[in-house]
């Protein structure tokens, strides 16, 4: 038994060091140690998924006045000015957005080491957990069950409101299911569940006053957008955790099925 556990603690040991020498020749000294001191407080999953990852990290500094922050699945690496996360914003906490796309990034490294094409998503292609406790992982035009379950927790709501107030229309449900949002979560709070709204087609654009817009949905499941806020929200924004627990529960269940089952992929 002690054998067992001395090489655990040097594969940990190892997996932390590879994740501050990725930070620190990413971001520098001082980014680093504020997201390793982070990294000391998110849920045990969020950290094996780091350990796990972190030496397959890529990093581009977006410089000379780019704004916003991505992942670029053809060069492999996430795109941020580092200044400008580590502020954070009206709808992002500090270095929320860096949890976020690497978020993004881990999603594809997943469906990657589960012998899954290139520019495939684990968000995307998780469809629930079989007998023996692996993910079922199958594409198709539904997409991932996260986003599914996500679309189905709206049409909830929107009934919800229907049936306390049946002479409503469905585009009105929707309205007034975005003004209970607003008055019960700031602006921040909302934000990652403002997406995931506009994501599971409520037909407004930024309906809680963020979002990507109506048009970059055409054609694009939600998965991977849910799968990414909601690591962020774990890692670094507690408000929106709660609000997604209080408006997307189920989702949010198969979200922590997904995080389980991928070590048994």
């Amino acid at each position: 038994m002690g054998g067992r556990g001395s090489s655990s603690h040097r594969q940990t040991a190892g997996s932390i060091a590879s994740i501050q020498t990725f930070l620190r020749n990413a971001y520098g000294t001082n980014h680093a140690n504020s997201v390793m001191a982070m990294l000391q407080n998110v849920p045990t999953h969020i950290r094996e998924m780091w350990e796990e990852y972190a030496s397959q990290f890529r990093a581009t500094d977006m410089r000379g006045g780019e704004h916003g922050a991505y992942y670029a699945p053809m060069d492999d690496s996430v795109h941020l000015n580092i200044r400008e996360v580590a502020r954070g914003d009206s709808i992002h906490t500090p270095y929320g957005t860096l949890f976020h796309e690497y978020g993004h990034m881990t999603d594809y490294l997943i469906a990657r080491s589960a012998g899954q094409y290139r520019y495939s998503a684990y968000s995307d292609l998780f469809q629930g957990i079989d007998a023996g406790g692996k993910p079922i992982l199958r594409g198709g035009s539904a997409g991932g069950l996260l986003g599914r379950t996500a679309k189905d927790e709206l049409a909830g709501h929107l009934a919800r409101i229907q049936r306390q107030n049946p002479t409503l229309t469905t585009k009105q449900a929707a309205r007034e299911l975005t003004n209970e949002a607003m008055h019960k979560y700031s602006m921040r709070d909302r934000s990652d569940i403002s997406d995931m709204l506009e994501g599971a087609g409520i037909g407004i654009a930024y309906p809680l006053g963020a979002g990507h817009g109506l048009d970059y949905w055409d054609g694009r499941g939600n998965s991977k957008e849910i799968f990414a806020e909601i690591i962020s929200a774990e890692a670094a924004h507690p408000g929106s955790l709660q609000a997604i627990k209080d408006y997307f529960p189920k989702t949010y269940q198969v979200y922590q099925d997904m995080v389980k089952a991928r070590k048994r992929k």
